[in-house]
């Protein structure tokens, strides 16, 4: 699964450029939590080139084409390209060196942190490995911040967390918005810790949430929507009642259930 340059359904950003985009599932995610926007030319060049580093199609140790190269590739100008160069080294994807080029870094050296990098994954086709590192995060993170939620959660923050269950349950079929109302959720349960650093890790989790959609059938979303209901009441159920171990085990059951059917593991 790649977007970007040369798809069937792609426009031009502008007709004095090459660049040529095309619609991605993931466009709504990054307009909401990407660190670039995508748009203009300078936006549209980094979310491309990104792809195509973590896709592969510039492998871990290449050099980029050089700025003449890219200037006649893609028809933008110098200034662009040097600024999308710093924005993917910011990324931890590329190091630059004077009078050698422009490197791939190892992939340990990349911010899998940052919300733009993990899109890209997403958009050129997820592997096993990030799969199973974001559920193993999930693991991690989720339970702990249900039991924080249990403990610590306002009689607002509660009422948020029954507020976005009741919209699962209302729009149980309609696979986009519910799954809105299932990202509300977590992030409520995050904002609940009442711990400012924790509440912001729900970014790291939001794109695995809104990447099932993506990725999966209407069907097998739909059905997994219905299926996970009863394991959200139970995660909901211990938190009003201020019972943290129930709260946790209720999550790792919830955890339990989730899966992509293609990335089953």
């Amino acid at each position: 699964m790649k977007y970007g340059i040369g798809a069937t359904t792609a426009s031009r950003v502008s007709p004095e450029t090459k660049l040529i985009v095309s619609q991605s599932p993931f466009d709504a995610y990054v307009r909401k939590y990407g660190t670039i926007p995508r748009r203009g030319v300078f936006g549209y060049f980094v979310h491309e080139l990104g792809r195509r580093i973590v896709g592969g199609d510039y492998p871990v140790g290449s050099t980029l084409p050089n700025e003449p190269e890219l200037v006649e590739q893609f028809g933008i100008s110098r200034t662009v390209i040097r600024e999308a160069m710093k924005c993917l080294a910011g990324k931890g994807l590329v190091e630059i060196k004077t009078r050698v080029g422009t490197r791939v870094k190892d992939r340990s050296n990349w911010h899998h942190l940052d919300t733009d990098v993990m899109v890209w994954y997403y958009e050129t086709g997820p592997s096993v490995e990030i799969m199973r590192s974001i559920k193993d995060l999930r693991r991690v993170l989720e339970p702990e911040a249900t039991a924080r939620a249990a403990a610590r959660g306002t009689a607002e923050d509660l009422a948020a967390i029954a507020s976005a269950y009741d919209d699962m349950v209302s729009t149980i079929g309609d696979v986009n918005t519910n799954a809105d109302a299932d990202l509300r959720f977590h992030t409520a349960i995050f904002a609940a810790t009442r711990n400012m650093i924790y509440a912001q890790l729900i970014d790291l989790i939001a794109v695995a949430i809104y990447a099932n959609r993506a990725l999966s059938s209407h069907d097998e979303v739909a059905e997994g929507q219905k299926r996970s209901l009863p394991y959200h009441k139970d995660v909901l159920d211990a938190i009003v009642a201020r019972d943290p171990d129930a709260a946790l085990k209720a999550s790792h059951r919830l955890l339990d259930a989730w899966r992509i059917d293609r990335y089953d593991f």
